[in-house]
């Protein structure tokens, strides 16, 4: 086995490039519409900007916008979102947003804004929450809905073609001033809508740019501390982990065994604590997964393998643009590498499989085994080992690695299907 170099480097990321990765994974679930979260930032933005807002409350708007679907985990309700002004059942992602930022303490500043940026004015002013998270949701809200418009007013036709349509987006929020929205906000919105140049900027890479050029601030530019890594890994793997029930907290299961399984190889606490980050974010590319294929009960065909497998190389780019110079990206996208070169993505072979790798591949197979799934039920613990030492003797999974997960085998399996406490 080739020896394993300790890594010295850090884990370098700040709240606000967080913020910003945190909404191009969540891009991955609007396939079908790109960049909502995006422009939903830079709408509420400009428009906080009219109401001449200070600027702490106009980054804020701006970064709740970009977060505020951190709820929808499904493409499909994503798309249920576009149908309607008042989309039914609109308050279950924002009861998961909430629910899921609450648990994470670097982003929980965003839960309440979340949590209401679906409900009407109406019923917003009779909600006992500080005035400062009342206005936020309502103007994300507006935002949101706006966005919506949008979407209806170019379907099927070029995007630059909502300048053609400005009035009609004006007359629908207008129509729903007081009731859907704050009024004073609507009048502001409207005075941007009428501009052809407040659509032509609706382009992801201005919009990011815009983030990068504000004026510091403490909450946005404090680097996180390994902790706050973890805080950020495991918000982002209940987002992936949501996408489907039948994998419900396997990224979780997957971090907390392969940090076990590390210590027990020698790892360094440090490495181990990185590869407890790799562990949650290994299947963050799913997030761009078709959601039939997931939830299919049965084999996939060759097709639907092809477009699953991609998930690798997605988990890569993605954590590559959260963690600069650094292993998290390599370690968790080799999960599906296999020693002898018949793994995917890039049929790597032993030499380019380093510890952490070999262990995050050895943990998910196990891991994936004692899960339930859509075409079978938990599997017993003999049962998993029946399948696992074929892949051991024919030189696929790391031997040496396995030996240290049957050394404490009966710990591992409880652990891995044992309910799971938050």
């Amino acid at each position: 086995m080739n020896a394993f170099q300790p890594q010295e480097i850090r884990v370098k990321i700040d709240v606000r490039h967080a913020l910003l990765a945190v909404a191009t994974v969540l891009d991955f679930v609007g396939v079908d519409d790109l960049h909502h979260g995006h422009r939903v930032a830079y709408m509420a933005y400009e428009c906080a900007n009219v109401l001449g807002w200070p600027d702490e409350k106009k980054q804020f708007a701006y970064f709740a916008g970009l977060i505020h679907d951190c709820g929808v985990s499904s493409s499909e309700e994503h798309l249920r979102l576009l149908k309607l002004m008042q989309p039914e059942d609109a308050n279950s992602h924002s009861r998961r947003g909430y629910e899921a930022l609450m648990k994470c303490p670097i982003l929980d500043t965003f839960a309440l804004i979340v949590l209401y940026h679906h409900t009407p004015w109406l019923e917003l002013q009779s909600i006992t929450i500080p005035e400062f998270d009342r206005d936020l949701a309502a103007l994300i809200f507006l935002a949101d809905r706006t966005d919506f418009l949008r979407a209806r007013y170019t379907h099927g036709c070029h995007e630059e073609l909502i300048t053609l349509h400005e009035g009609l987006v004006a007359d629908n929020l207008l129509a729903h001033s007081d009731v859907l929205f704050e009024h004073k906000m609507v009048e502001a919105m409207c005075q941007l809508v009428s501009k052809d140049g407040f659509w032509y900027n609706m382009e992801a890479a201005y919009i990011e740019q815009m983030a990068l050029g504000f004026e510091a601030n403490q909450l946005y530019d404090k680097e996180l501390d390994i902790e706050g890594v973890k805080q950020l890994a495991r918000f982002l793997a209940r987002i992936v982990d949501a996408k489907s029930p039948f994998t419900f907290h396997h990224s979780d299961k997957v971090a907390l065994l392969a940090k076990l399984v590390a210590k027990d190889c020698g790892v360094s606490d440090t490495d181990a604590e990185l590869l407890y980050v790799a562990g949650l974010l290994h299947d963050v590319g799913k997030l761009k997964t078709p959601d039939l294929l997931l939830h299919k009960e049965g084999k996939l065909t060759k097709e639907e393998y092809s477009i699953i497998k991609r998930h690798t190389v997605d988990t890569d780019h993605t954590l590559k643009s959260f963690f600069p110079k650094s292993v998290i990206g390599e370690w968790a996208s080799n999960h599906h590498e296999r020693l002898d070169g018949s793994g995917y993505p890039f049929r790597k072979g032993p030499e380019q499989l380093d510890l952490p790798s070999r262990i995050l591949a050895i943990v998910d197979v196990f891991q994936a085994l004692t899960q339930k799934r859509p075409y079978r039920g938990s599997l017993p613990l003999q049962e998993i080992l029946d399948i696992m030492q074929p892949m051991i003797d024919k030189g696929q999974l790391d031997a040496y690695v396995y030996g240290v997960l049957m050394a404490d085998i009966d710990n591992f399996y409880r652990l891995s299907t044992q309910e799971f406490q938050a």
